[in-house]
């Protein structure tokens, strides 16, 4: 159970790390206000890319709103991950069907994962934390294949907003 507690607690500390002070550090650094700061947090939790938007249309500084949702979505993923980890390890059901659901789909096994690059625009962190449970990937690459695809929709996002406020209100 010690070692249980440890793990829970890595998860949560990294998740902490990545949801509230870094994005808070941003904000200091940008002259951003901290309830802003977690107003922007609080929406990608809810709108994950898409909240990148609203950080624009709220005149927040870009690199700013794109730090902050890339740093908290990254978050999010790892903590729903481990979640999903330390939940599904409980139950032996679920142990077994795991590994019968896995067994099952071998050819997604080797090249499945990097579909997780597109998949972070369509399934969104929440979605590909699911499924690399699910399928039981290597936690490492489908983290960086999940970044990958979450920073590159982020930035599509974030040029498109500002592209899109320059055009609706030049000046």
């Amino acid at each position: 159970m010690p070692q249980r507690a440890g793990q829970i607690s890595k998860v949560v500390a990294l998740a902490c790390l990545l949801i509230v002070i870094i994005p808070l550090l941003f904000a200091t650094t940008y002259g951003v206000s901290p309830s802003r700061a977690m107003e922007l947090v609080g929406s990608t939790f809810a709108l994950e890319y898409l909240a990148i938007p609203l950080g624009i249309a709220l005149k927040l500084p870009p690199l700013y709103v794109f730090l902050t949702v890339v740093s908290t979505g990254i978050g999010i993923f790892i903590l729903v991950l481990g979640i999903f980890h330390l939940l599904g390890a409980q139950s032996q059901r679920i142990v077994n069907f795991l590994l019968k659901l896995r067994g099952r789909v071998r050819r997604l096994q080797k090249y499945g994962i990097y579909g997780l690059i597109p998949g972070a625009t369509l399934l969104g962190v929440y979605g590909c934390a699911a499924l690399v449970w699910f399928l039981g990937w290597n936690i490492r690459q489908s983290t960086l294949f999940t970044i990958i695809g979450f920073v590159l929709i982020s930035a599509i996002f974030l040029f498109s907003s500002i592209g899109i406020l320059k055009i609706i209100s030049p000046g």
